[in-house]
């Protein structure tokens, strides 16, 4: 009988630094030592549950080699993420204003402090969704390691997007893209590199004229969930069976409407216009980290009638009161870790009023693995259900508490 060859496990990082830790919190991972050729060596730390946590991304050394020839004033990097491609630019040349965006709270708050913890003053994250937050600024560069999942509309509008900035753009992108880049037939797209898996373009500089606040050339198709019908973005932050994992929550609600409920990790709209739509008199709030995500529940929420307030944080009690909430429900992310997960169930039980309780959504490898070292302090902590794959936790707060 053929044995089954062992996975091998992702080689442990460097320990993050005290100050990531700081920064980051439970999503501090570990340290990577980045080294392009013709660039300062830089050490970053990376967190949990972004793009290449666990290497720098070959696409990104190979655009660091195929930037435009000579000496930018400033420079745009769109989609940053934890600062691999901005940050080694703003090292290379001191007197660039470069800017670093990114639609993940986390990221941008990972190139932030990589940004500080380097000393490169001359280096901003901001977070933002596509061109919304640099609209009217004027950039010599513009650099992206274009997403995977983005679609060919939005890729589209983010090659054209540098144009209307008056830059010249340099995109690298996967393999399997390389025949979407060249179906688009932009005028003045070159074809500059290759690598093992990667194809750089490039796109001059020239008159453009589209609307860089557009979120609709995100828009992916339509989806349905407990008879709502939501309009869902590329790249949407969901597993395979998601919705089957929500059902299963949605089937553990509470009867009796709260007055006050939370949905964190909120994605485009499913949870929390769910518990408006049922609990029409309650006041719903949604939390989410991913600026397209929450675009998207925005959209989605005029679109149904169905108000909500959008909160846009990194942990779901971020801002809010202490024990101000009679309902909490969401799910934990398995990329994200165990030691998130545990301050998120600390969050949801520390946002409980008396009386109140929190339904979380994880798989049942997470809630064999992860629990009991994950459970909430002073709170009480069961699981609700098993189905197919899914678990429900439940916390409670004693109405005596």
């Amino acid at each position: 009988m053929k044995r089954r060859r062992r996975e091998r496990e992702p080689a442990a990082l460097p320990a993050p630094s005290a100050s990531a830790r700081n920064a980051l919190g439970p999503y501090a991972r570990g340290r990577l030592l980045e080294k392009a050729r013709g660039f300062p060596a830089l050490s970053l730390d990376v967190p949990w549950d972004v793009f290449s946590s666990q290497a720098i991304d070959e696409g990104t050394l190979l655009l660091l080699q195929n930037l435009p020839a000579g000496e930018p004033r400033s420079v745009l990097d769109l989609g940053c993420g934890y600062g691999a491609l901005g940050l080694p630019i703003a090292a290379r040349w001191p007197s660039a204003r470069c800017v670093l965006i990114d639609r993940d709270l986390l990221a941008v708050a990972a190139a932030a402090h990589n940004a500080r913890a380097l000393g490169l003053r001359n280096a901003e994250a901001r977070p933002g969704l596509g061109y919304r937050e640099v609209a009217g600024e004027r950039f010599d560069w513009v650099v992206c390691n274009v997403p995977a999942r983005i679609g060919p509309r939005a890729i589209r509008h983010l090659l054209e997007g540098g144009r209307a900035l008056g830059a010249q753009v340099r995109a690298v992108v996967i393999r399997d893209l390389r025949g979407v880049l060249r179906d688009l037939e932009l005028p003045g797209l070159i074809h500059l590199a290759s690598g093992a898996r990667h194809d750089v373009f490039a796109l001059a500089e020239a008159p453009a004229a589209i609307d860089l606040a557009d979120e609709g050339i995100y828009a992916r198709d339509e989806t349905e969930f407990a008879g709502l019908r939501l309009s869902r973005p590329h790249d949407a932050s969901e597993d395979p069976g998601h919705f089957g994992l929500l059902s299963a929550l949605a089937e553990s609600l509470p009867r009796t409407a709260p007055g006050r409920a939370l949905a964190f990790r909120a994605g485009y709209g499913a949870l929390p216009l769910h518990l408006k739509s049922r609990y029409p008199a309650s006041q719903v709030l949604a939390q989410e980290r991913d600026l397209l995500d929450a675009a998207f529940l925005r959209r989605n929420a005029h679109d149904l009638g169905l108000p909500v307030e959008v909160r846009e944080t990194l942990f779901p009690a971020d801002g809010l009161e202490p024990r101000s909430f009679s309902l909490v429900v969401g799910e934990l992310s398995s990329p994200a870790g165990p030691l998130v997960a545990a301050r998120e169930l600390q969050d949801c039980a520390d946002l409980l009023a008396a009386g109140g309780e929190a339904l979380i959504v994880a798989t049942e490898k997470q809630e064999r693995g992860w629990l009991p070292e994950a459970a909430p302090k002073k709170a009480a902590l069961t699981l609700l259900l098993s189905r197919q794959g899914a678990s429900v936790l439940r916390i409670s707060r004693p109405r005596d508490a």
